[in-house]
């Protein structure tokens, strides 16, 4: 009886945790997926896999962030370019300071400089990489 008891529980203990994580190989889905919001112009010759910072007014707080925002990319070893605000190649996401540009010249992400969008694009531009 005290065999069948320890079993049980051992049953329990490592059988639930194994058979959860078969159900979530077989059923679940991959919720980190970065979907393009839009594609560079035909004309524009830009790096895939680069997070370009464009030429928009930036004041107060904003420049504390962009601040943050080059030492992490730098620390990182990100690549990141300059790159003058043109209606050719972003179209109407010109207005974004921070663009994230992937493969296939699709658009991944327009960022603000606030402090939550350049966590968004610290975290995204990572996570890009990673999936690559």
């Amino acid at each position: 009886m005290k065999n069948t008891l320890k079993f049980l529980i051992l049953t329990i203990v490592f059988g639930l945790p194994l058979s959860w994580y078969l159900f979530l190989q077989a059923f679940g889905q991959n919720q980190f997926q970065l979907s393009p919001v839009g594609m560079i112009g035909e004309i524009c010759e830009l790096t895939s896999g680069t997070l370009y910072i464009l030429d928009t007014t930036v004041s107060g707080d904003e420049k504390l962030q962009l601040q943050r925002l080059l030492v992490q990319l730098t620390d990182n070893e990100l690549p990141y370019h300059y790159y003058s605000s043109s209606e050719a190649c972003f179209g109407d996401l010109n207005k974004f300071p921070l663009i994230l540009v992937g493969d296939n010249r699709e658009i991944i992400g327009n960022y603000k400089l606030s402090i939550e969008e350049v966590d968004r694009v610290i975290v995204e531009f990572d996570l890009f990489n990673h999936l690559r």
